[in-house]
């Protein structure tokens, strides 16, 4: 049968809806609003709590190009009320909450029960958590007929739909009204359908009383809805520097290369300039007219490698010979037309090579000692991303003084944060000056703590090396203790307290590469990938990796446990029980047999790779979620004025009244170090007080 979606626009109705959830348990809910900020409005919402039927009350409706307002708008935060006393059900409920809170004073996120997009991203992260992306492949739900009506509409009483300006809200009320009731009916249906898979797999408890729900309702709903205060004032001093110093680095750069650029781009016009930002021009530069030796192909140069027949280029001369073979085949058919995914493509030809060898920064790091243009490349190319990416990106989305990015408990497969608008995970940290933009707000200060080597720990620990496990006593260090062994240094020690005798004193140099050795090994990195990186050849890395592989064999043990359960069930877990699923691992054995890790195709390889590397980073995103959950807790439970403003990695941040400072670190300190045990190694969190993020 189909389900009624009824739309209301008048009190009484609206009252006779309110009669109707009264006795309720659990209501689907959701809003249709004019923007994503605090400053836009809640036009209209929807709710659902039976599987036959859903309503939609509309508030407010585009008119004569303008919002009009209904009656039911005089009654809408009182029924807000009555949901605060309800368990709810949403989809994205950290911004249906977070709108709600701003447009109706009404807080019903503790009363937000199950986030289904959440619940469907634990269930399988591999998968799109949308609502119409879940609608279709769960239910056969097309949404491009009402996509369609929706849009026309919106165009018909003058609104756009792009990326720059997205008026939804000016579609017709009804039309809009019987979507959105469909909204809330999709939601339930997905509660429903979803609720037996989590008890079948078992994640009830991570889910609802661990992990998932409450980090969304504490320090994901905090994150989102907080923001940070800018010096807009730092920021545009910051950003004319930049600007400065990127033209300068510029100048110096074209000065450098002229001679060797203005035979094939003299520069007359933009079309026969030559561009510094393009990997293709800049490859002919290094590659073909300087003639220097390149690390890797892109994606599309290791496609045209195999249609020349050739291995992959790793030694000088398989390089110069993939240069010389693809610059005969230029113009030729490197891929014929065909159908790939039932879609047809057209045929590929070859291009130059220079279109297919990467100049990323490991390239040119290489290269940058010979050349101080490079040098000055490398410096050019950072500071044109924190301008681009950072300063600009945070000028651009600020508002009264204010930047509030989105962190998405969603967005990746480990269970860390994302984060986007702008994306303030990656801030940069070379470069302090960002960060020094980003102020605490007045008589506040931000008290934060980083986890000291959570991942070498939380690695340590699924190895049970006692030596490994032992490194983190308070007085050695992780990898001296690795470098000591691998390179036969046993004339120092792994103290980390900077003696004369220590290894990362007296071998400065090996203790950095037993940093890219210790972790990339068993994270399923080989000697090619890796010699670019220790600056050692292929056959000395291979070496190193096996004698580390030797003298720790509990490192190999970890690693191919993690590739046995990935094969055998095709998933694997973190310590808190999160899963990765893996299904085309079990298929591993049946192709290829028993042969080593090693002598597995690449992408057999990068299935059981992503094995042992979810058990780690997932481990170390389930140890700082639930600090940050119990951090929450016990600061409302001692009444401290305390927000979760960031969450990066390993490290989280609040901001609190100046006066609690030494409260909070306490706090901080305490649940970073005791909320996770890992049995034989101690965590170490040492929080900073500070006015800004810089450190």
């Amino acid at each position: 049968m189909k389900p009624q979606l009824i739309v209301i626009d008048n009190l009484t109705d609206f009252k006779a809806l309110a009669e109707y959830i009264k006795d309720a348990d659990l209501i689907a809910f959701d809003t249709e609003t004019t923007g994503l900020t605090k400053r836009d409005e809640v036009i209209g919402f929807s709710i659902c709590l039976e599987e036959t039927k859903a309503y939609y009350v509309i508030i407010s409706k585009w008119h004569n190009n303008a919002l009009e307002y209904l009656d039911t708008k005089q009654y809408a935060a009182e029924f807000m009320e009555l949901l605060a006393t309800k368990q709810l059900i949403m989809h994205n409920g950290v911004f249906d909450c977070y709108m709600v809170e701003s447009y109706f004073k009404v807080s019903l996120i503790n009363n937000l029960h199950t986030d289904t997009m959440i619940l469907a991203h634990l269930l399988n992260e591999n998968r799109r958590v949308g609502l119409k992306d879940l609608a279709a492949s769960l239910f056969g739900e097309d949404s491009m007929v009402e996509q369609v009506e929706m849009k026309a509409s919106v165009i018909k009483n003058g609104g756009i739909l792009s990326k720059d300006l997205y008026e939804m809200y000016k579609a017709d009320a009804y039309l809009m009204g019987r979507y959105g009731a469909k909204d809330a009916l999709l939601t339930y249906k997905l509660f429903l359908h979803l609720l037996p898979d989590l008890y079948e797999q078992g994640l009830d408890k991570f889910f609802y009383e661990d992990e998932s729900m409450p980090l969304l309702k504490t320090s994901t709903y905090e994150l989102n809805t907080t923001g940070l205060q800018v010096d807009t004032k730092a920021l545009t001093s910051l950003k004319n520097t930049l600007i400065a110093e990127c033209a300068e680095a510029k100048a110096f750069i074209y000065d450098e290369i002229y001679t060797h650029i203005k035979d094939k781009y003299p520069g007359t016009n933009k079309k026969n300039g030559f561009n510094i930002s393009s990997n293709q021009q800049l490859s002919w530069l290094l590659f073909g007219r300087l003639n220097l030796e390149f690390n890797t192909l892109t994606k599309a140069g290791k496609t045209a490698c195999r249609a020349l027949n050739l291995k992959l280029p790793y030694t000088i001369a398989h390089k110069r010979n993939f240069i010389h073979a693809c610059s005969e085949a230029v113009g030729s058919i490197s891929q014929p037309e065909g159908k790939v995914n039932g879609k047809t493509v057209k045929a590929k030809k070859f291009k130059e090579p220079w279109a297919y060898i990467t100049v990323d920064k490991a390239a040119l790091k290489k290269l940058a000692p010979k050349y101080k243009w490079i040098e000055v490349l490398l410096e050019y190319q950072r500071k044109q991303k924190i301008l681009n990416t950072y300063v600009e990106g945070i000028e651009s989305k600020v508002q009264y003084g204010i930047i509030q990015p989105s962190f998405l408990q969603h967005g990746t497969t480990s269970g860390r944060y994302s984060s986007r608008s702008p994306n303030f995970q990656n801030l940069p940290r070379d470069d302090q000056r960002v960060k020094e933009c980003i102020v605490a707000r007045p008589g506040k200060v931000f008290v934060s703590a980083d986890y000291s080597q959570l991942e070498p720990r939380v690695f340590a620990y699924y190895s049970q090396d006692k030596r490994l496990m032992d490194a983190f006593d308070g007085k050695s260090d992780f990898y001296s203790v690795v470098g000591i062994e691998v390179y036969d240094k046993l004339d120092a020690t792994p103290q980390k307290d900077g003696s004369p005798n220590a290894f990362g004193v007296k071998y400065k140099k090996l203790r950095d590469l037993s940093k890219v050795i210790a972790l990339a090994s068993a994270y399923g990195a080989t000697p090619y990938q890796l010699a670019p990186t220790t600056g050692k050849s292929v056959e000395d890395t291979a070496e190193d990796m096996a004698k580390y592989f030797e003298r720790f064999p509990g490192v190999k043990s970890m690693m191919l446990d993690a590739h046995t359960r990935a094969k055998t069930d095709g998933y694997v877990t973190n310590i808190f029980g999160r899963k990765r699923r893996i299904p085309e691992a079990k298929r591993i054995n049946q192709l290829y047999g028993g042969i080593s890790h090693a002598e597995l195709p690449y992408d057999a390889r990068k299935l059981l790779n992503l094995a042992t590397n979810h058990r780690i980073q997932s481990t170390g995103a389930s140890i700082i979620n639930r600090a940050a959950i119990k951090f929450y807790t016990l600061c409302k439970e001692a009444a401290i004025p305390c927000k979760i403003v960031l969450q990066v990695h390993d490290e989280l941040v609040a901001e609190c009244n100046e006066k609690d400072a030494e409260n909070v670190s306490d706090i901080m300190r305490y649940v970073m170090e005791t909320t996770t045990e890992l049995v034989g190694i101690a965590l170490e969190a040492v929080p900073r007080i500070s006015k800004n993020l810089a450190k």
